[in-house]
């Protein structure tokens, strides 16, 4: 069956991506019954339209209203980020686990294999974030353990339910992209000016750098864009709706972090023992 160069999904109620394969836009759709935008398309959809048509979904999202405050870059901040990923690659693995069980029990075999990828390709990367907080000078996971940054824990809710339900185990394949498409775009500049703030001779950026543009997350999304194109309509658009939910939700809940360094520091100083390496 021929490629489309036109897809679209509705992210939220009254909002289109559209996406061709030179750009997307979000159409804004209030009619009762669905405009022109009614009649689903048939079949895949191009690479490059469906990556547009991803890439508006999270764009849309960290359009809507004013950008967050963002925490200045600090060393009890980055111990507060670590933590963070240390959440969130850790759920990935066994999460992904399960999602390929769903996958496989519906005969969905390109979902299912995709998953288990995704689970051997991030195991291990929880371990970075617990080697860069020893080196910091903390009994990592005592910390981890304690402290849960609320972004983390609200992603890896929205994780969860995603791959248990109800629902379509596929819109895990959402949250992916949204967050592998962000760890694209970090550079090795933004690597440099976290390492400018540690202690001088300390190594605590391992797994910013497998999380960036200068590990392998260029590769992951273009692998799901590969996947996501294949996929009927209706999968398409549950992808692209958990994308843009994903991108809500770390825009939402950094905005509410309201904790001083000096509040961090202090909730860290008990967990603090011998600098590793």
């Amino acid at each position: 069956m021929q490629e489309s160069d036109l897809t679209w999904a509705r992210i939220a109620p009254g909002k289109i991506v559209v996406a061709t394969s030179t750009r997307a836009f979000l159409h804004e759709d209030t009619s009762a019954f669905g405009g022109p935008f009614s009649i689903p398309p048939e079949g895949p959809a191009s690479l490059a339209a469906t990556r547009f048509l991803l890439d508006g979904a999270v764009g849309a999202a960290q359009r809507e209203g004013p950008a967050p405050p963002r925490r200045a870059l600090t060393l009890a901040g980055w111990v507060h980020r670590l933590a963070g990923y240390f959440h969130t690659t850790h759920a990935t693995p066994p999460r992904m686990i399960e999602a390929a069980e769903r996958f496989e029990a519906e005969g969905r075999a390109a979902l299912a294999a995709w998953a288990l990828g995704k689970s051997r390709d991030e195991r291990g990367h929880d371990e970075l974030a617990l080697r860069d907080l020893a080196s910091l000078g903390y009994d990592a996971r005592a910390l981890v353990t304690a402290h849960v940054p609320e972004t983390a824990a609200a992603l890896v809710d929205f994780f969860t339910a995603c791959v248990r339900g109800p629902g379509d185990p596929a819109r895990s394949v959402g949250y992916a992209y949204a967050l592998e498409r962000l760890a694209a775009t970090r550079t090795m500049a933004e690597v440099r000016a976290v390492q400018a703030v540690l202690p001088k001779g300390i190594d605590a950026t391992r797994c910013l750098r497998v999380h960036s543009a200068a590990g392998t997350d260029a590769d992951h999304v273009d692998d799901i864009v590969t996947l996501v194109a294949g996929l009927s309509h209706d999968e398409r658009e549950r992808i692209t709706q958990a994308a843009y939910e994903t991108t809500r939700i770390g825009r939402i809940t950094r905005g509410e972090i309201a904790r001083s360094d000096d509040d961090l520091s202090a909730l860290f100083e008990p967990f603090r023992v011998a600098r590793g390496s």
